[in-house]
């Protein structure tokens, strides 16, 4: 072999083995290049997973301190695993399957956390239902007590009313003295001596027998209470005089009473006088005598 064809030959050797190498790089070149694009996709899975772990720990809301310090424990971990996965450069292969195994063993954990968070959710609502039906409940019995109370007011009211005791018509006439000391009935202002006043206390089966003050007041025309005895009160507190007044015994049933009322004749003028009666502290009639 010639010298020119060992140097043919060693330049196509040189160049063989140049291509191979050139080749070589490039195959190492594009499976850098896929190893990596592989490693960046699984350092965001681990990351996408790991925010999604942190937000499911952040939206859960535990009333119970000891859970609720159990998941920030958890919650720590998680963002500190987080933060060493963005630092993680790309020839570091061993270090995601490490830290893969990591986020598994977390999310077995996070299920039986969840389990016990979701057990107790469970256990306050069904508590706080038994709550709601509770008030329920009680605001019913609010109402039901709220519409009784009315209707004992009303009920009251009524047997108030009904346990008025209402008179018959009220009956007066004037009366002068005779020289024998008899009263007979006049007309005449200047004679009268006294008034004779008589009704009937009415039945009444609703309010409560037993003593009962009946008080009877006259009046003139200007108001003036005629031979005022003292004051007494009406069932509204309001206070008036009276001309006389009688204590009887009623039974419920029907009662004559008669009352004489003397009177001074000089305080006796020409006009129109209101007779008055009062029943246990309540207004029952009048009637009118007019004198000349």
């Amino acid at each position: 072999m010639t010298h020119q064809k060992m140097k043919n030959t060693l330049i196509i050797i040189l160049a063989i083995l140049t291509l191979f190498l050139i080749f070589y790089a490039q195959q190492k070149s594009s499976e850098n290049k896929t190893l990596n694009n592989i490693f960046l996709e699984e350092k965001a899975d681990l990351q996408q997973d790991l925010d999604e772990m942190i937000k499911d720990y952040t939206d859960v809301v535990v009333g119970k301190k000891r859970l609720a310090d159990r998941l920030e424990i958890e919650l720590t971990k998680m963002k500190s695993l987080r933060d060493s996965i963005k630092d993680l450069k790309s020839d570091n292969f061993n270090l995601i399957r490490k830290y893969r195994r990591r986020i598994a063993t977390l999310e077995r954990e996070n299920k039986k956390l969840f389990i016990q968070i979701d057990s107790l959710n469970s256990a306050n609502e069904a508590l706080t239902q038994e709550n709601v039906i509770a008030n329920e409940i009680l605001q019913q019995k609010d109402s039901v007590n709220e519409n009784l109370a009315e209707k004992n007011k009303e009920l009251e009211a009524k047997v108030a009313i009904g346990g008025i005791i209402k008179t018959s018509p009220v009956k007066a006439v004037a009366m002068k003295e005779r020289s024998s000391g008899k009263l007979t009935s006049t007309s005449r202002s200047n004679r009268t001596d006294a008034f004779r006043i008589n009704f009937d206390l009415l039945e009444n089966p609703i309010t409560s027998a037993g003593e009962k003050r009946v008080y009877i007041q006259i009046t003139d025309e200007n108001k003036n209470v005629i031979a005022p005895k003292g004051k007494f009160s009406l069932k509204t507190g309001v206070k008036i005089q009276y001309t006389d007044s009688l204590e009887v015994n009623y039974d419920n049933n029907r009662l004559s009473l008669v009352s004489l009322v003397l009177v001074n004749r000089d305080d006796i003028k020409k006009g129109t006088y209101v007779i008055s009666a009062f029943v246990d502290g309540v207004y029952s009639g009048n009637t009118k005598i007019k004198l000349k």
